[in-house]
């Protein structure tokens, strides 16, 4: 049997299920009613007939029609809820952000890799790693001249005072390489400069700086260099190069840096003793008058090729006695000029030699130089304005002035074995009252010679050489040469 439920419909094309308003269901002939039913059908055994369309549309309707679309639009929304939660159970996480190492911008510097470069800087990698070798970033960069990496890393703050294992800095790769805008970024940025600190290989910063060539890079570190005792290899170097190209504000500013003096390199002599000694009047004037110690000292081991110049006397006296004076050394080459800058300079007069006592005077009546005993007195006559002759052979005594004898007078000069010594000498000091600490006898109107153990003096005068090796006078003469001849006046003795 063919059962239906009641359909009601609101239209002509469409039926709504209307549960108070069974259909009629036709079997054969026979009409069978709907139990549900509580009035009788509105259909007729012919045909069915349509309800009235307004009629038809109910309240109960319209309320499901409602309530299927709102039950299906939430059931849409807790649906796409479910599936979100699903994907964010089952799906992949996001990615995490990317951890550079330090190592990678070492290696991006090395190989100069830009964009890995700009990578790093952007993740804000430490820019002070090292590699093997202990490079740091900023050190290759400025070993391989790159300028634009190195100061990238600068403005991401590399520390420039680090160097690798065998102390080579940023600083000395710019200095080497010559760039004068690297390096003033360096050394503006450094706070333990050190020039005077040697790397593994034995070079400072001067010694870069003197490779790379750049006359302001070479002043900087100049400027910069530490008070010394002594010198070092490269500022050796840094005198020698000054010297050749005349920078005198250099030699000044170099020498003002070292308590010794300058020497060549590989030699114990100062430059100054070998100007004097060869006769080198432009380094020995751009030395003085750049703040040389007049008051120098020659070592006391001296160099063989400085012995080589100095004549035999003089060089016996250096090599047996100790704390040769410049001026000592001037006064024994009789280097008048010499002399005379070393004393406007300051040079001490009266220093003395360790062993022997020696004073640059003595030095120079020693090695018979009466010009140069002349200037260390303090002057003395021309010699062809005033001066004095004695001759041995005749025992005789002349005062010449202007070429001219102008007073003669007997003389008795040594015996034998006790000979007066011949030669050039000038009257060093006087003595009214001198008394003999050898012989103990008395010397009137003593004139001492060139500072030796012998002069003139008034005394017993036979006609023949009577004395111990001084030149006795008759006491007026003594007296009349006494006060008329002054110190420093030329004698002759031959």
């Amino acid at each position: 049997m063919d059962k239906r439920i009641g359909w009601n419909l609101d239209s002509r094309q469409h039926a709504t299920f209307n549960p108070l308003r069974p259909i009629a269901v036709r079997r054969s002939n026979t009409v069978l009613w709907s139990p549900f039913s509580k009035t009788d059908s509105q259909f007729r055994d012919s045909r069915a007939r349509f309800l009235d369309e307004n009629r038809m549309i109910g309240g109960p309707a319209i309320n499901m029609r409602i309530f299927h679309r709102r039950f299906v639009l939430r059931a849409g929304v807790v649906a796409l809820i479910l599936i979100a939660l699903w994907v964010i159970a089952i799906g992949p996480e996001p990615p995490s952000r990317i951890i550079i190492s330090p190592d990678e911008l070492v290696r991006a510097v090395t190989i100069q890799r830009e964009a890995l470069i700009d990578l790093c800087l952007m993740e804000r990698v430490d820019p002070n790693g090292r590699d093997g070798q202990g490079r740091t970033p900023l050190l290759i960069a400025t070993s391989q001249q790159d300028w634009k990496t190195a100061r990238r890393l600068l403005d991401a703050g590399a520390v420039v005072d680090l160097g690798d294992k065998n102390g080579f800095m940023p600083v000395m790769a710019a200095a080497m390489h010559g760039d004068l805008e690297m390096f003033g970024l360096l050394l503006a940025r450094s706070t333990n400069l050190e020039p005077e600190k040697p790397s593994a290989d034995g070079q400072d910063l001067l010694s870069f700086a003197l490779d790379g060539g750049h006359p302001e890079i070479i002043k900087t570190v100049e400027q910069r260099w530490p008070t010394m005792p002594e010198w070092t290899t490269s500022t050796r170097r840094a005198l020698s190069r000054a010297l050749q190209t005349g920078k005198n504000d250099e030699i000044r500013l170099l020498l003002s840096k070292h308590s010794a003096p300058p020497t060549p390199e590989g030699r114990n002599v100062p430059f100054l003793a070998y100007a004097i000694a060869s006769s080198n009047v432009s380094l020995f004037s751009t030395l003085l008058n750049c703040g040389a110690d007049p008051n120098t000292v020659l070592p006391s081991r001296c160099d063989k090729d400085f012995l080589a110049l100095l004549p035999k006397g003089l060089r016996s006296y250096i090599e047996d006695d100790h704390n040769i004076t410049m001026l000592m050394l001037a006064s024994g080459l009789g280097q008048v000029d010499y002399l005379k800058a070393l004393i406007e300079g300051g040079a001490n007069r009266t220093r003395l030699t360790t062993r022997n006592k020696m004073s640059a005077l003595d030095v120079a009546a020693e090695t018979s130089h009466w010009r140069s005993a002349q200037i260390l007195l303090g002057g003395g006559p021309a010699p062809d304005k005033l001066r004095v002759e004695i001759s041995l052979a005749m025992q005789s005594v002349a005062l010449v002035r202007d070429g001219k004898p102008i007073y003669h007078s007997r003389c008795s000069t040594g015996r034998s074995g006790y000979s007066t010594k011949r030669g050039e000498f000038v009257i060093t000091n006087k003595e009214r009252s001198h008394r003999s600490t050898i012989y103990h006898v008395e010397m009137p109107y003593f004139m001492r010679l060139s500072c030796l153990d012998f002069g003139m003096h008034a005394g017993y005068v036979p006609n023949y050489p009577a004395s111990h090796g001084c030149i006795r006078l008759p006491e007026d003469t003594a007296r009349k040469f006494f006060s008329e001849i002054p110190v420093g006046t030329l004698v002759t003795v031959q």
